[in-house]
């Protein structure tokens, strides 16, 4: 269907979950309505503007629709960041925006030699970096001082190194959370408490709830109340529940699970378990050594069917004592339900936790709500986005060939892992459209859309779900590709608001 044809055309039930014994006093007790969002009280902005003078701030800040130099791209992903967080907290007074990466960001213009951007710094409430160097620190520590919390999470390939540096966070009153390696995993002994049998050598996966301990944070744990980024003292960063997620196809093709240094956490020990451990000699070896011969998948270990993949990811979250995690709003081709999301808010030590959900505002991503075929070649499946070839821009259509296609997805936006995803001008009226204002036509067919009115935006189904907060990623690819960015603003040169043709 070519776009203009299709741009003319244009409440899931309850899932079925069986709640920890621990948890449903607390949740019976505390749930709130699982209505519309509860409003405790009307939106106050700081900094003495009102709402439409924020939106005003907003239009100034997006600026000249062709520019993309460096201070250009700065203000324009600044402005996407405060439009989300004015339809966000309109609605919930207390919803906690937190980008991450590009800490520059935080200052005018993007530039680290101006002083901080208050306008824009008012309506935040946290900011994450995959990155923990002395640099870094200080520079979530200043945040922190404002307000602002400072999160973190990198590698954490030994026992000392995560020690030091969750000393580190706490000591700048910012949060650390470790992917952790083979040897901290194991580090309190076989049989101790938070003892892990994984032998990935060192895990970059983010589908793994951590155990306290060996991520260091045991001390910290804690039954207070954390209502917002700034009064948590620790949080989990699994923005995957990919390793609960389509059970039945382990179950029909599990040798490809059962490598224990690629898959970290599938395969546990288990009495009288179906498989034996794949991988290295001397990695397999140790394992049958610690453990035995038989193993089996974690969750039959556990107890758990091959269809209870959805049950296990909310119950096994919700047992986990962290003050606040980082997820993602969907698991398969569906939304969470408000009712999961509420369960998940409650720490079983007791004490509210914050609940932030991930959102890419930065990438366009195969697997989300909005990627309708119109936008996507099924064959390889991906992106129908521009390209620069030779140091000249060449926007889809003309790539393509075909004037039906969406015009505003730029080019890959990285190579190797997450290749499919690609950069979009962000500052377009249909990508705004999709991720704070809502109206959008576009569908993927493999989503569920029942829970949301047509046209919802992805910023709207967030609040609607009962999130407390939205974490913003790939902000980053506003800095990067320079050269791209230099053939782009070329082409914007010869060919002024050419992306914004019907």
């Amino acid at each position: 269907m070519k776009r203009r044809e299709f741009l003319k055309t244009g409440t899931l039930a309850v899932a079925a979950i069986g709640v920890p014994p621990n948890l449903v006093s607390c949740f019976s007790s505390q749930m709130a309505s699982v209505g519309e969002v509860k409003q405790n009280s009307v939106w106050v902005p700081k900094g003495g503007y009102t709402i439409a003078e924020l939106h005003a701030r907003v239009e100034a800040y997006y600026g000249d629709y062709d520019d993309v130099s460096a201070v250009g791209r700065a203000r324009k992903m600044q402005a996407l960041i405060m439009e989300i967080a004015i339809k966000a907290k309109t609605r919930n007074p207390n919803f906690q925006i937190v980008p991450q990466d590009t800490l520059e960001y935080a200052h005018i213009d993007g530039n680290t030699n101006n002083s901080y951007d208050q306008d824009f710094l008012n309506l935040l409430d946290g900011w994450g970096i995959e990155n923990f160097s002395a640099n870094t620190v200080a520079r979530l520590a200043n945040l922190s001082k404002v307000g602002i919390k400072g999160t973190a999470n990198t590698k954490g390939s030994t026992v000392q190194v995560v020690a030091d540096n969750q000393k580190i966070a706490a000591d700048n009153n910012i949060l650390w959370h470790p992917r952790l390696s083979a040897e901290v995993y194991q580090s309190p002994g076989i049989g101790n408490p938070g003892y892990m049998p994984i032998y990935s050598p060192s895990s970059n996966s983010y589908n793994i709830i951590h155990d306290p301990i060996p991520a260091g944070v045991a001390s910290i744990l804690n039954s207070n109340d954390v209502y917002s980024m700034m009064d948590a003292k620790n949080h989990l960063y699994m923005i995957s529940s990919g390793k609960y997620a389509n059970w039945p196809a382990w179950e029909n093709n599990p040798s490809s699970r059962l490598d224990i240094t690629s898959n970290a956490g599938y395969l546990v020990p288990f009495p009288g378990g179906r498989f034996q451990p794949t991988g290295p000699a001397e990695v397999v070896a140790q394992a049958m050594a610690d453990h035995g011969t038989e193993w089996d998948f974690f969750w039959v270990a556990k107890g758990y069917t091959q269809d209870e993949g959805r049950k296990a990811y909310i119950e096994e979250l919700a047992a986990s004592e962290w003050d606040a995690f980082y997820i993602d709003a969907h698991f398969g081709g569906g939304a969470l339900t408000r009712e999961e999301v509420e369960i998940l808010k409650w720490k079983p030590q007791g004490g509210r936790r914050q609940v932030i959900s991930y959102l890419s505002i930065g990438t366009t991503e195969l697997y989300r709500w909005f990627a309708d075929p119109v936008m996507v070649n099924p064959s390889p499946r991906s992106f129908l986005h521009g390209a620069v070839e030779n140091g000249t821009f060449i926007p889809a259509r003309e790539r393509f060939g075909d004037v039906g296609i969406p015009n505003w997805m730029l080019w890959p936006a990285y190579s190797g892992q997450y290749a499919d995803e690609s950069t979009p001008i962000w500052w377009h009226p249909e990508w705004r459209d999709i991720i704070v204002r809502g109206g959008s036509p576009y569908k993927s067919p493999s989503d569920d859309h029942s829970p949301f009115a047509d046209g919802r935006s992805s910023i709207d189904k967030i609040v609607d779900m009962g999130f407390d907060g939205v974490y913003l990623d790939n902000v980053s690819r506003a800095t990067s590709s320079r050269g791209k960015w230099t053939a782009l603003q070329a082409y914007n040169n010869a060919h002024p608001r050419w992306s914004l043709a019907p």
